[in-house]
């Protein structure tokens, strides 16, 4: 009698390999050193640390709509962003409380992720969510949720609890009634820092970097954009209902008139700055006093160190800081300041984008630019006004007002969680030199000094140096001359305001 061999249906095939790799993935991701947990901060105050959506003045920046729901793109109805700042609470040895690094749902973000390269497929959609949660589950972002502000010299701590039915003082062994927190030396409000992420980025995947400006003594307010170049974001109203955004796509959207590419980036950067504008206007309202007023729409996150901000915010020191898309946006956000609805003294702008738009010229504020050193060495035609390095360097060199250098060794994401996350990974992709937490503390501590030189006028470590490299890659070779920053990075500085 012959013998038939039967093949196993294509579908359990599928099923038994994808299993047996997400179990070695599983494995993998457990029992080697592939995943690190972010750093302490480098600064001398513990971090607070809350996540915040508050409903705003409900306007659309573009008529465009969704091919897929019929909604408008382009509607700000809700603002999102995540505090960091120094915290009064003592320093401890202890692990404080911390965030989850990953926003909730994970499933939200890997969809979205998924969608991003074009991926509609629902179990693919759920693999790349795994993947996610794989390397991301376990880590957090150190800080204490809902942590009370830092007082200034002569203030009393009145807080008793985090929202979450837990009193502060109990966690960290802090008494209720202020004995033992942490307060500023003098009596001296906080300066604030808004930051905008990148394409793709998140308002968390830039955490340490902001913790540790935070842990300095600043008040960070990281914006979760809503203007479809992130991967996914939820709207929550105040009536309880959502909204999913998505990354957008030109051909995502319907017009009365299609738009071109460089139109959808000009309302993505429209409604950036509309975002930015409402975090000011919230900053106002919690120095103001009106914390116990805001209702708190992410769901799960507390709001009871908001009172705590009374009086404690120095609203003419506000500056704007963005990385690559945002860096664009945070240099747009200048064309109206300083001005009333915009009180900005300064930009941090970190590898200002190569594809998101014309750069704004119109800057009449000092402005810190830090390129990595990929961005500056691939360099692309930039708009029919030539190489991009020539572009920044002249927009900086025409204020007379800032600084445009490069940290040599470093890739587009370093001033990113990723490379401190899953450095051998990142160190592969990107083929960086220069060790992913050295780098991070560069863009730190030249960061502070330049925020600090805001506030007193003093320049001090690498704001002091000279010009080194004043062509960069489009001059001779021996003319890139590199100094030391502080922590043993070579730089190259190509512009420097006048004395």
């Amino acid at each position: 009698m012959p013998r038939f061999r039967f093949r196993r249906p294509l579908s359990r095939r599928i099923l038994l390999y994808t299993s047996a790799s997400l179990l070695f993935l599983l494995l993998v991701t457990s029992l080697t050193p592939i995943i690190s947990p972010l750093p302490p901060y480098t600064g001398q105050y513990e971090v607070g640390i809350l996540d915040l959506e508050t409903a705003v003045p409900r306007r659309a920046v573009h008529s465009a709509v969704l091919k897929e729901t019929g909604e408008k793109a382009f509607e700000l109805a809700t603002l999102a962003l995540t505090l960091y700042y120094p915290s009064a609470l003592p320093s401890s040895p202890a692990q404080p409380w911390a965030r989850p690094w990953l926003p909730q749902p994970v499933s939200l973000v890997g969809t979205g992720y998924a969608r991003l390269v074009g991926v509609r497929f629902a179990p693919l959609q759920a693999l790349v969510t795994f993947f996610l949660w794989a390397f991301g589950a376990n880590t957090v972002i150190p800080g204490v949720v809902d942590a009370p502000v830092l007082m200034g010299a002569n203030a009393t701590w009145v807080g008793n609890g985090n929202g979450n039915g837990e009193g502060l003082g109990k966690l960290r062994g802090v008494e209720d009634e202020g004995r033992g927190l942490r307060t500023m030396d003098e009596e001296r409000t906080l300066p604030c820092v808004v930051f905008t992420h990148g394409m793709a980025g998140m308002s968390q995947s830039y955490s340490h970097y902001l913790g540790s400006i935070a842990s300095h003594g600043y008040v960070v307010a990281a914006v979760e954009h809503r203007d479809g170049s992130g991967p996914g974001s939820i709207v929550h109203y105040p009536d309880g209902g959502e909204r999913y955004v998505w990354h957008i796509k030109l051909e995502d959207l319907e017009a009365e008139l299609p738009m071109t590419l460089s139109e959808l980036k000009a309302a993505q950067l429209t409604f950036r700055e509309a975002e930015i504008q409402e975090t000011i206007r919230l900053l106002r309202l919690l120095n103001a006093g009106h914390g116990h007023l805001l209702q708190n729409l992410k769901p799960d996150s507390p709001r009871e160190s908001l009172p705590g901000f009374a009086n404690r915010l120095n609203m003419s020191a506000v500056t704007v800081a963005g990385h690559s898309y945002g860096a664009t946006g945070a240099l747009q956000v200048l064309k109206n300041a300083p001005s009333e609805p915009m009180p900005v003294n300064g930009a941090i702008v970190l590898d200002p984008g190569k594809g998101s738009g014309l750069l704004n010229k119109d800057v009449d504020v000092p402005a810190l630019v830090i390129d990595s050193g990929e961005w500056t060495e691939k360099q692309v035609e930039f708009y029919g006004e030539g190489w991009h390095f020539d572009v920044v360097r002249k927009l900086v060199d025409t204020t007379k007002k800032g600084w445009f250098m490069t940290l040599t060794g470093s890739a587009h994401p370093s001033c990113t969680d990723a490379p401190l996350i899953v450095p051998w990974i990142m160190k592969l992709a990107t083929g960086t030199t220069l060790n992913a937490k050295v780098a991070l503390e560069e863009y730190i501590s030249t960061s502070v000094r330049f925020l600090e030189y805001l506030r007193d006028g003093e320049k001090k470590e690498l704001l002091r140096s000279d010009v080194t490299s004043p062509e960069g890659p489009l001059g001779d070779a021996e003319k890139r001359v590199k100094i030391k920053g502080k922590h043993g990075a070579d730089w190259e500085v190509h512009v420097t305001p006048e004395a």
